[in-house]
């Protein structure tokens, strides 16, 4: 059976990599997709920290569902403004898309 340290590294391993593809990568929802990695990371985390408490309570589930729930709220909102720029400036290179502030 996996202890938490399992579930910890996991976590700080997708994290990593979420922000390997952040710094890197230019397209808008290639970016988007390294931060849900980050996001995922980051709830592992605590799921795993919640679940090995010694007084165990839902409170931990109950907030992982809830910013499961806004992560996804956000990338419908993220994901509408891409399609948006993509049909206005036919890109999705955020440093093109940086210059047409105005």
């Amino acid at each position: 059976m996996p202890t938490i340290y399992w579930y910890l590294s996991l976590s700080f391993v997708l994290a990593g990599i979420g922000l390997y593809g952040l710094i890197t990568r230019r397209n808008l929802i290639r970016m988007l997709i390294s931060v849900e990695l980050m996001f995922n990371g980051a709830l592992l985390t605590l799921l795993s920290l919640a679940s090995t408490s010694a007084a165990y309570k839902p409170t931990g589930v109950v907030l992982a569902l809830l910013a499961i729930s806004l992560a996804a709220a956000e990338v419908g909102v993220v994901v509408s403004i891409a399609i948006l720029m993509f049909r206005v400036k036919r890109s999705l290179d955020v440093f093109e898309l940086t210059e047409s502030r105005g």
